[in-house]
């Protein structure tokens, strides 16, 4: 295939995983499964492209191919690659290049693990990949859903240790309920865990270090308790309070009501929203990941439903995404943060709205 085939967007259809806390019933964005899917994953190298010139080729071949013209020109090809707590020191996948940004939508029918991630440092140096910078939206919340986000009081290191081994962990969680639209912004070493009743769509780092601290007596599929790393978690756990859901700034007259959720070094997510024709013209210095959330219509020639993803290449052409419904769409790419900041500014946004939007360490 030749590099001057036309640039389009490139539909990635959902990896549905299977988890002991995932949940049968998928709705608002998917239908009933016959097993308990905890996660829908969409930006991963592995992922296959579902429509185009393209259709067929993994997200790493088609990177590979295209490298700038698709990543943005800033793009530079990273020795990164995705790796799982204890399993040591990752082989390459295949060759092929590392997508920075992991998408997922999350259904839980009960409480996952409490849980850790690593900061870069840390997870480079013991488990020979990136840490875990993450960010939620609430798609859809229950009544009385909640996620817990770090601890009602700071505890040493001895005594969160003790806590974790004996169950009394579970009284020290700060739960914090949560409803349809809201965003949070969880950086490595935020203890938290997430409860039953939430669609979520996750946009993190592409890593998949969780340190298992606590497991509320779940089982995996042999009947055994699942492994723990509580050394690990105890290391890498920050206690300072979180400042829970991080509030949307909407960029006045914006296409789409742009909404500015969250930024940081590692992803920026927007929501947009609108009925009928929306123009889309792509940025040539990233790509862009829309994650349809509610709504159908086309976008292009393609048909989209809630449930679909599309990667927008740095250097496609301009496009019209045409809505026959109300159309919810999170937008993710990777950012420059100046530049951002820089927009806030002149749209109006305060200093404190910029920091609470766009976090400095």
């Amino acid at each position: 295939m030749a590099e001057s085939s036309n640039l389009y967007p490139l539909k990635l259809p959902p990896s549905l995983r299977e988890k002991i806390w995932g949940n049968r019933d998928l709705s608002p964005v998917f239908g009933p499964q016959p097993k308990p899917i905890g996660e829908a994953w969409y930006t991963f190298e592995e992922n296959v492209i579902a429509n185009g010139a393209y259709r067929g080729r993994t997200l790493g071949e088609v990177m590979a191919l295209l490298g700038p013209r698709l990543m943005g020109r800033p793009y530079r090809a990273s020795g990164l690659r995705r790796t799982t707590a204890g399993e040591g020191k990752p082989d390459a996948l295949g060759g092929q290049a590392y997508f920075p940004i992991l998408s997922k939508l999350l259904f839980t029918a009960d409480k996952l693990s409490v849980q850790v991630h690593p900061d870069d440092a840390y997870g480079l140096r013991h488990d020979g990949g990136p840490g875990k910078t993450e960010m939620w939206y609430v798609v859809h919340a229950a009544a009385g859903a909640s996620v817990a986000l770090g601890l009602t009081k700071r505890l040493t290191r001895e005594a969160m240790r003790a806590a974790a081994e004996d169950g009394t962990i579970e009284q020290f969680l700060r739960w914090v309920p949560v409803r349809a639209g809201q965003t949070f912004f969880v950086e490595p070493g935020t203890l938290h865990s997430i409860g039953p009743g939430l669609v979520l769509f996750e946009i993190q780092q592409n890593s998949d270090l969780t340190y298992r601290f606590f497991d509320f007596g779940h089982l995996d599929d042999d009947g055994k308790p699942r492994p723990l790393h509580i050394d690990q978690a105890v290391a890498v756990t920050k206690q300072e309070a979180h400042p829970g859901p991080t509030p949307a700034f909407r960029f006045p007259g914006a296409p789409g009501n742009r909404e500015l959720l969250v930024a940081c070094p590692y992803f920026a997510t927007e929501r947009l929203e609108w009925e009928g024709n929306l123009d889309y013209t792509p940025d040539a210095s990233h790509a862009d990941l829309l994650m349809f959330l509610r709504g159908e219509g086309h976008i292009g020639d393609d048909a989209y439903a809630a449930g679909d993803a599309y990667l927008i290449p740095a250097e496609a052409p301009p496009f019209a995404i045409a809505a026959s419904s109300r159309t919810e769409v999170i937008r993710s790419y990777l950012p420059d943060l100046d530049v951002l900041r820089k927009e806030l500014l002149q749209a109006g946004a305060g200093p404190q709205q910029i920091q609470r939007l766009v976090p400095t360490a």
